[in-house]
């Protein structure tokens, strides 16, 4: 649901919510937990986080 474009405007406040699932659930179990935070996220009604996989991607690749 959330493919974000890294822009200037705010996000809303679901997609904060899926994103610190997201990042929670990557932290305690790496892609199992990855899978497992979408699922929640997007049962409590805040969407779901898609990555394209692509490691030099602008929007989803790794954050130093």
């Amino acid at each position: 649901m959330f493919g974000r474009k890294r822009d200037n405007e705010a996000m809303d406040g679901r997609e904060v919510v899926a994103r610190r699932l997201q990042q929670a659930g990557r932290s305690v179990a790496g892609e199992r937990g990855s899978r497992v935070a979408n699922r929640i996220s997007d049962a409590i009604g805040c969407g779901r986080i898609e990555l394209c996989g692509d490691p030099n991607c602008p929007n989803c690749g790794p954050v130093d």
